[in-house]
């Protein structure tokens, strides 16, 4: 069993799948028509509201085209601070996490760090709270995941956990039980 390879393995399949999730983004200044996937699409005006891939509307935002409506911005940093406060708060209760909350924090940090050309301080300020907040909410919800799959809860508090969380959690119970059996055997 080679573990290592097999989680990397399944956070880049979270990585295709967030990828390919659709969200809505707005247009931040009129662009002709482009092509997607050889589909032509377009033209849009500043404003439009359209809900494209998420590999479409980071290429998009690179250039400063969109932006993401708030609603479905769950990778903000305001949102991440939400959060954060929320687990300090409560340290035994399991708050709800966006599916792909952890892959759209680092496609986020990867996007705000490739542009080192025109990066300003409050970008690098960004990065660096991103950065020093993920840490803390991974081993906050490590052990709530723990509890969870020790007490066999997965099924009702699963749609609670990011994707990444989930796998783990089923990893565990996996593990969890295997060794319970092998003990009273």
């Amino acid at each position: 069993m080679k573990l290592c390879s097999e989680v990397k393995d399944e956070m880049n399949r979270f990585e295709m799948m967030f990828l390919n999730e659709m969200r809505e983004c707005i247009f931040q200044k009129p662009i002709p028509s482009m092509i997607i996937g050889g589909v032509v699409t377009g033209p849009f005006n500043k404003g439009d509201r359209v809900s494209f891939p998420n590999w479409v509307i980071e290429r998009l935002m690179k250039h400063d085209l969109v932006d993401i409506v708030p609603e479905d911005a769950y990778d903000s940093l305001r949102r991440l601070q939400n959060l954060y406060r929320a687990e300090e708060k409560q340290p035994h209760k399991l708050q709800t996490f966006q599916p792909f909350l952890y892959t759209a924090l680092s496609r986020k940090v990867i996007r705000l760090q490739s542009d080192r050309t025109s990066i300003d301080p409050r970008k690098y300020d960004e990065i660096e709270k991103l950065q020093s907040m993920v840490p803390f909410l991974a081993e906050t919800r490590l052990s709530k995941i723990l509890r969870v799959a020790k007490s066999g809860a997965y099924q009702e508090k699963r749609n609670q956990m990011a994707y990444e969380e989930r796998w783990l959690c089923e990893q565990l119970i996996d593990l969890l039980s295997g060794w319970r059996q092998n003990i009273m055997e």
